[in-house]
């Protein structure tokens, strides 16, 4: 790494330097971050690799596999040993993934010089089941209400997820619902549709539901929820996509979906744009407002 008037670049600096590198899947930059003589273990001391000779073929064959990106979700340093806390996120052509991990380096004379890192749970994307419906329904139930806070009313929240959201089972019968799993647990529920239906559960139909042409109508991003307990690990991401890709198999050139608000930053991440702002008229006189998103693929 090069030095800007001699001034030392601090061990945070280094590692935040190696973490856009692999995001960057760039091999020739995380070479030049360790140290020639780095080692990387498995924590405590299962040794993976030594030097540049072990560890640039280690990060080419893991780029290649699932196309990892790191997730931070907190860093802690102390000296010369950084440590983070990461989801990082992985694409492979049977699906996608997602694995907790503590990775700590040893950054010594700006390089690093030691890491350790230790593997939590992997969450695994999956299609949704018939038997799956009610532990959806249920997680349905407690994401709408809580993860609707500070963007809707407690009224407004109750009211949508009373009448609005669910399962729509066709999609489950069209294997266009998934569920992201972590240790047996239900995490996360969401889909596509090559259906006409822009949202809403079963209840909320009331004819046929044709489907769509993918050389002139974009198909559907149809209703992603998280468990409360894991928003902001990146869930939401995973779902798009492993949707996107799959829409883009069967020919579709665009997405679109009608977002409630605490849905609109995930999808302005992803690279959607806000088409239209609507109001949803529900029981008792409640209006939600939703926006309509588009996306070309």
């Amino acid at each position: 790494m090069a030095l800007a008037n001699d001034t030392r670049i601090s061990p945070v600096a280094v590692v935040q330097a190696q973490l856009d590198a692999y995001n960057a899947h760039d091999v020739p930059a995380l070479l030049a971050i360790y140290a020639d003589d780095a080692q990387q273990f498995q924590h405590p001391d299962t040794l993976l690799a030594t030097g540049s000779g072990q560890i640039g073929p280690r990060f080419t064959a893991r780029f290649a596999a699932s196309k990892p990106h790191a997730q931070l979700l907190n860093r802690i340093a102390c000296g010369k040993l950084v440590i983070d806390h990461e989801i990082v996120h992985g694409d492979t052509d049977d699906g996608v993934s997602a694995q907790e991990l503590v990775a700590t380096y040893e950054v010594e004379q700006e390089r690093i010089s030691r890491a350790w890192f230790s593997f939590g749970a992997l969450s695994s994307l999956r299609v949704a089941l018939p038997a799956d419906v009610p532990a959806m329904n249920a997680l349905i139930a407690r994401s709408g209400v809580a993860l609707s806070a500070g963007f809707y009313t407690p009224e407004q929240a109750e009211s949508v997820t009373r009448h609005v959201f669910g399962v729509d089972t066709q999609l489950v019968a069209d294997q266009t619902y998934f569920v992201i799993e972590r240790e047996g647990a239900m995490l996360a529920c969401g889909g596509w549709s090559r259906r006409a239906t822009l949202y809403g559960a079963d209840r909320a139909k009331s004819g046929p539901d044709p489907l769509l042409d993918p050389a002139s109508q974009p198909g559907r991003i149809r209703a992603f929820f998280v468990e409360p307990g894991a928003a902001r690990q990146g869930l939401g991401s995973m779902l798009m996509r492993h949707c996107e890709r799959q829409a883009l198999a069967a020919g579709f050139t665009a997405l679109e979906l009608a977002a409630t608000l605490p849905g609109v930053p995930l999808y302005l991440a992803s690279g959607f744009a806000v088409t239209e702002e609507f109001y949803l008229d529900l029981p008792d006189g409640i209006k939600l407002p939703l926006a309509r998103m588009h996306k070309r693929l």
